[in-house]
């Protein structure tokens, strides 16, 4: 079992239920190290404003800028002091639909469990899934107060930290609407239709990943780097048959009936 990104409680009317918290994703990807033209490795070093000398990490503090150039700094140790036993607790504020949050403001997601408190763990799971709600909460767990969402699932609780509406970027001016015909609507209805199947996070996987680690094994091997072969796109410029093309390249059916898709399992 992986260590525990972090120990809280959640309080639930006067129900306290202490947990750990795991990270539910972890950073994927093929990185790359920054070389000098002649295979060198850079390194980035933390360095004096003033006099440009390295400085260790342990003569490093966090510093507030109150005025231009003038700071004060504060401590690990005082931001902790702040902080009361309530603020450090995942404080459940209300309930609410899973539905009512837009997507924007999801961030990072955690696994919840229980740490010595199973029963009351899964009384707020099984409530939260009969009811078919989700849990709006506040906590300060990191170095900042964090809204986040309890979301309930089949084998246990997720939590995802939420954004605050005034990080939320919103586009400056209202997208344009353009007519659109009964048919073409009925036609996107369709191909919509045909598209529609539950999500299966199996059925996919990184495709370009694996074609730059074939590349880099191809250059490791002392060979060059080919081009992919470019797949000529159909130009079509009329809307109706644009739709009329996709929906005969998804076979053409309506499904019988819509799949339901995945809600507060």
């Amino acid at each position: 079992m992986p260590a525990a990104a972090r120990k809280a409680a959640i309080s639930f009317g006067m129900v306290y239920i202490p947990v750990s918290l795991y990270t539910a994703v972890q950073d994927k990807g093929i990185g790359f190290n920054q070389l000098t033209k002649d295979g060198v490795r850079i390194r980035q070093k933390k360095v004096r404003e003033d006099t440009g000398a390295e400085v260790p990490a342990s003569d490093i503090a966090k510093g507030y800028e109150y005025a231009r150039g003038q700071y004060v700094i504060i401590t690990d140790d005082e931001l902790e002091r702040i902080k009361s036993e309530r603020d450090k607790a995942i404080n459940i504020i209300h309930f609410t639909t899973p539905e009512s949050i837009p997507s924007v403001y999801f961030d990072k997601s955690y696994l919840v469990t229980p740490d010595g408190s199973d029963k009351a763990y899964e009384l707020l799971r099984r409530a939260m899934i009969e009811r078919g709600v989700i849990a709006i909460a506040k906590s300060m767990l990191w170095s900042r107060e964090n809204m986040m969402a309890l979301i309930p699932e089949e084998n246990g609780i997720r939590l995802q930290t939420l954004f605050y509406q005034n990080q939320i970027k919103y586009v400056p001016m209202a997208t344009r609407r353009t007519e659109i015909s009964d048919a073409e609507l009925s036609m996107g209805k369709l191909l919509v239709d045909s598209m529609v199947r539950p999500y299966q996070p199996e059925l996919y996987r990184d495709e370009y990943e694996e074609k730059l680690l074939a590349a880099i094994q191809r250059k490791v091997d002392g060979q060059e780097i080919v081009a992919a072969p470019q797949q000529r796109e159909n130009n079509v410029i009329n809307l109706m048959e644009a739709l009329q093309r996709s929906l005969a390249q998804q076979g053409g059916k309506q499904p019988d009936r819509k799949p339901e898709l995945a809600g507060v399992h």
